[in-house]
């Protein structure tokens, strides 16, 4: 077997069945496989349930739907932080809580001559950022320590443009960067023994692929929907300890594609309603490993947003509300409580979310500030030996070159 499996699933029992330290920042599942999936959006969208695929406007758009910068009227920079924190809960072990904070993305959109849109981005896809500590009773008595950290990166250019009243376009040239790094550290209880240190880095060659999307916007309605290509990647391994370097060259990891469809309907009032479907075709060869299997990501996301009143009397009134919920199906199948494989069967990670937020905006509209509240569950302790409840916060900060004027 591709000594890739203590990359990209390492242990894949140990975070889950022996958590008597610690499994420190992002999610406990994530160590089963290339890290857990990112919603890019930005807090205002969060909040929303990252229904974005049919949004529009001057500064209102989304990363999943190329499409949707074609209305933007000035330059605009954007940039999303997320903190969250997230309490795991074990069959055996009781339980335990980690906090973390990340940038999602940051985008740049300017306007050009001809009523062209450019946009620039870069985002997370997956985060792999893990910590694991567990007791190794076979052999000498001693207890090892596992950090990770990377995961997969897009670095993004988009071209968009009104073709008409109704009817917007746009493409995505993405490039695939990120990489994986773990450290090993095994601390025996024999002080005659030394510790024991081991690094392992995954890297690839930085290729691109294509997203296409287009919208269709009336009054009171609009749909959206986005593609995106697919990628086969070669990743190279470097594992180093203290006697030797070895370096593997030539493992695949297929980068699926997948495709996204939304709606936003206004049917009057200061309300809409968003909705959106996502999936992403990830396959069960996509790498191999007897530790991890895939299924195809799905995520169901649905939100309301009730515009705020500039004429009402309390601040409440003037703020926006935004409420969202979202399903999120990993594509990490995982191996089943008490088993070491996914010879024999897996186990799935499937997650919930409800979401609330609001924002404040400058008064020329370009300029804004939102902030988003998650809170949700994944996974099931009958079936991986662990459910893991978290709360994000998310805030963006939105500029244009109005918003100084």
């Amino acid at each position: 077997m591709a000594r890739l499996v203590l990359v990209l699933a390492v242990l894949a029992v140990a975070p889950l069945l022996a958590l008597p330290g610690s499994a420190r920042a992002n999610s406990v599942f994530s160590s089963g496989g290339i890290g857990e999936p990112s919603l890019e959006e930005n807090a205002r969208l969060r909040a929303l349930g990252g229904a974005g695929a049919a949004e529009h406007g001057a500064s209102d758009f989304s990363l999943v739907n190329p499409a949707s910068i074609a209305e933007a009227q000035h330059l605009v920079l954007e940039a999303t932080l997320l903190a969250a924190r997230r309490s795991v809960s074990t069959v055996n072990y009781g339980d335990e809580s980690a906090n973390e904070t990340t940038f999602p993305s940051v985008r740049l959109v300017v306007r050009l001559p001809g009523s062209w849109i450019l946009g620039g981005s870069f985002l997370h896809g997956t985060n792999g950022q893990f910590g694991l500590e567990r007791p190794e009773s076979t052999g000498t008595r001693s207890l090892v320590e596992v950090e990770g950290r990377g995961g997969i990166t897009f670095a993004r250019a988009t071209l968009a443009k009104r073709l008409g009243p109704a009817l917007r376009a746009g493409v995505d040239f993405e490039v695939i960067g990120g990489s994986f790094h773990e450290e090993w550290e095994r601390d025996f209880a024999d002080p005659g023994l030394e510790t024991a240190r081991d690094t392992i880095d995954i890297t690839w060659d930085r290729l691109g692929r294509w997203r296409f999307g287009a919208q269709y916007v009336r009054p009171r309605w609009a749909i959206g929907a986005a593609y995106e290509t697919g990628r086969r990647l070669t990743l190279t391994q470097r594992e180093r300890t203290a006697a030797s370097d070895l370096r593997t060259v030539g493992i695949p990891l297929r980068i699926p594609d997948g495709f996204a469809a939304g709606f936003q309907l206004s049917p009057g009032g200061r309300g809409r309603i968003v909705g959106q479907y996502r999936r992403q075709n990830w396959e069960e060869d996509a790498l191999p490993s007897d530790l991890v299997a895939f299924r195809p990501l799905v995520r169901y996301s649905l939100g309301f947003e009730r515009a705020g009143n500039p004429g009402s009397g309390s601040t409440l009134g003037r703020l926006p509300l935004r409420i969202g919920g979202t399903v999120l199906n990993w594509p990490d199948l995982l191996p089943p409580a008490g088993q070491l494989d996914v010879v024999n069967g897996s186990a799935k990670v499937d997650e919930w979310a409800v979401s609330i937020g609001s924002g404040l905006r400058t008064k020329d509209g370009g300029g804004a500030i939102d902030v988003s509240l998650e809170g949700g569950q994944r996974g099931k302790k009958e079936e991986l030996g662990a459910t893991e409840t978290f709360f994000r916060l998310g805030l963006s900060l939105r500029v244009s070159d109005e918003t100084w004027r």
